[in-house]
């Protein structure tokens, strides 16, 4: 295994901050709600990745402090947010962007009376002249699209503070991520193994870096590993 030369954080998965009750379990790989820990501040405008399961029937509220973007990815079953006048359902193959208002609040819902639904939400700072709220249509993918790339699901261009990749890897394919200066890399193994700059990431583990000067090296370790990347500007 090379040497790292790019400064980043490992967020080991059995780190991860746990909280739960009979309507939920949360996997919190930074502070977040009543999981603090000294190590696991933000990120600059990361401010949460969060693995979360609903009972069946659950619904969870997650108080927004201040403007949010709030980008969630259901695992198993179909997820639903509750806004003021409406059911927004989010479907496995699916990712959505809500940008919340501070002092406002996200409530998530399982639509399944008996089974257990899961999902990740990821929390990004947006600006506070942001709109009041904002939900945009579901960006819909394929994992037999996702073969050995990473396809930017939620590019630079649709003019948020961060961008999102999601690649689906056979063992030793290999690929780089060019990192603009300036800007952080967040990777998040949803399944299988990889090697990112020379650090070896197991399945729901983290990896922070910056300060990258050249491209990014990815390389799965297993088949069918799954990798989440998040660009988040400064």
């Amino acid at each position: 295994m090379p040497t790292p030369t790019t400064p980043g954080k490992i967020f080991v998965a059995d780190q991860r901050g746990l909280a739960q009750t009979a309507s939920f379990q949360r996997y919190a790989t930074l502070n977040f709600g009543p999981y603090y820990h000294e190590h696991r501040q933000p990120l600059g405008r990361l401010l949460a990745v969060n693995e979360e399961s609903l009972a069946g029937g659950a619904t969870l509220t997650l108080p927004v402090a201040e403007a949010m973007h709030v980008v969630l990815l259901p695992i198993t079953g179909t997820v639903e947010v509750v806004l003021a006048h409406e059911l927004l359902a989010i479907e496995v193959e699916q990712v959505q962007v809500l940008t919340l208002p501070a002092g406002s609040s996200l409530r998530l819902r399982n639509p399944y009376p008996s089974d257990l639904i899961s999902l990740l939400h990821l929390w990004v700072r947006a600006d506070a002249a942001g709109p009041a709220l904002a939900a945009g249509p579901a960006v819909s993918f394929t994992f037999a699209g996702l073969a050995n790339r990473l396809v930017p699901l939620l590019p630079t261009t649709m003019g948020l503070p961060f961008a999102l990749s999601l690649g689906r890897f056979a063992g030793r394919c290999e690929t780089t991520y060019a990192l603009a200066p300036g800007r952080l890399f967040f990777g998040c193994v949803l399944a299988g193994a990889f090697e990112v700059e020379g650090r070896l990431l197991h399945a729901q583990d983290g990896l922070a870096l910056w300060d990258a000067i050249d491209p990014i090296e990815l390389e799965a370790l297993s088949n069918d590993a799954l990798l989440l990347v998040l660009d988040v500007a400064a």
